[in-house]
């Protein structure tokens, strides 16, 4: 990827601050083009007769429950 496409300048590999992968990452908006293949996993994780929940704490729906799901990543196991 050279350019971004929101906004046609330059990208750059870095690590986004809050992350822990490199990204490219505009340097005129600062979008983040993230290439993954959209792929979700979740889980209904249980303890005996419990089931456990994650309180989100980012948008969207920030503050409610939640089932543990996310966004696999390239090259990541479930």
């Amino acid at each position: 990827m050279k350019f971004c496409s929101h906004c046609g300048d330059d990208v750059e590999k870095k690590i986004p601050e809050d992350d822990n992968r490199q990204r490219y990452v505009c340097l005129g908006c600062e979008h983040i083009h993230y290439q993954n293949p959209n792929i979700v996993a979740g889980t209904i994780p249980t303890w005996g007769d419990k089931v456990l929940l994650c309180k989100r704490a980012i948008e969207p729906r920030l503050g409610y429950w939640t089932l543990p799901a996310g966004f696999m990543e390239n090259q990541e196991t479930t």
